[in-house]
């Protein structure tokens, strides 16, 4: 259900009243909640755009200033800093905007995009703290991994005070590059024998458990969409990962035949196809409809595989923009049936 912005802050404000007079669960006004959309009409698409590119000159700036060291190393060495000191600074600038977000929300509830580009500032403030938490510990060059997995702990606990969800998929983020760094170093090319693309389809694998035992916790019920999007993406990236390059190493890869992973491609495309049916009988659309994009995804990866030299390019580009054509008529389709529903007219 669509409602107009004061609408949705009144119900908003009621559901949060009878949840501190305990007559509501958190699980229950989480799903009252998620049952109608503030509905700002074009300027929650203006607002969306001009939030991005705040973000994306702040990230610039914070890459000018902050990543090249230039900026830090200035300031060391003007005012004698230890690196163990600007990590306590930047550690405790995170703390400061954990206070100020928690403080923000619970008086722009509303403020989304607002209130999520803080976030990152967040992010950003506790990888340099562990960054130079690790040089003053000797940790910069050896055993780095250890600090991505330290931030993936501390995004976590960041996320969950804050209730960020884009915190939430920068631990889930940090999980997978520790897992990536850590077995790269310990054994290359092959960590228990798999390669990169089989072991982070393993971890993928494991996260997707953990995301069903997550469902079943209320205290993370604000994450579990995020969640769920963030491990099946990555467990169908992975998997075509796998697809393409098997269990082999890259000079393997490189000089063997493609019909070697043949077998990998197919148990890809038996994958996906399976949990099309899956989706499709739990009536769960967010996943067909990820599915579908990556059996697309799949079908032009094989014809690139085993058909491109053998296939006139004019016939290959004409079916790809007729595919696309499909999948925007088909995107458009829907987009009517959900206005439709809530009862907006073009």
């Amino acid at each position: 259900m669509r409602l107009n912005n004061k609408e949705a802050a009144l119900l908003n404000r009621v559901i949060e009243a009878w949840e501190d007079q305990e007559l509501l669960d958190k699980a229950k006004a989480d799903q009252l909640k998620a049952s109608y959309q503030s509905d700002a009409g074009d300027y929650k698409t203006l607002t969306f755009y001009a939030f991005f590119a705040a973000i994306s000159c702040a990230l610039l700036a914070f890459g000018a200033l902050v990543l090249d060291e230039k900026w830090i190393e200035r300031m060391r060495s003007y005012f004698s800093f230890s690196e163990f000191t600007i990590a306590a600074l930047f550690a405790g600038l995170s703390f400061f905007l954990v206070w100020y977000i928690r403080k923000r929300k619970k008086k722009y509830l509303n403020a989304i995009w607002a209130n999520e580009s803080l976030s990152i500032l967040l992010a950003l403030s506790t990888c340099i703290a562990i960054t130079y938490f690790g040089k003053a510990l000797s940790q910069n060059s050896e055993g780095y991994y250890w600090l991505i997995l330290a931030a993936g702990a501390f995004f976590a606990i960041e996320a969950f005070f804050v209730r960020s969800n884009l915190l939430w998929a920068c631990m889930i983020a940090a999980i997978v590059g520790w897992w990536a760094s850590f077995t790269f170093e310990m054994s290359e090319p092959f960590f228990w024998g798999m390669n990169m693309p089989v072991r982070l389809f393993v971890l993928s694998l494991v996260l997707l458990g953990i995301h069903y035992a997550i469902c079943r916790r209320a205290w993370l019920q604000s994450f579990v969409s995020v969640n769920y999007f963030a491990v099946w993406v990555m467990f169908f990236t992975t998997a075509w990962g796998v697809s393409v390059f098997g269990n082999f190493d890259l000079d393997q890869w490189f000089s063997m035949r493609q019909a070697r992973v043949l077998g990998w491609a197919v148990a890809y495309t038996i994958i996906l196809a399976g949990l099309l049916y899956y989706a499709i009988k739990a009536k769960d659309k967010s996943l067909r409809d990820m599915v579908l994009l990556f059996l697309i995804l799949n079908l032009y990866t094989r014809y690139f595989e085993y058909f491109w030299d053998v296939t006139n390019k004019g016939i290959f580009f004409a079916i790809l923009a007729l595919s696309f054509w499909l999948i925007g008529k088909k995107l458009e389709q829907i987009r009517k049936r959900l206005d439709k529903a809530a009862g907006i007219s073009e």
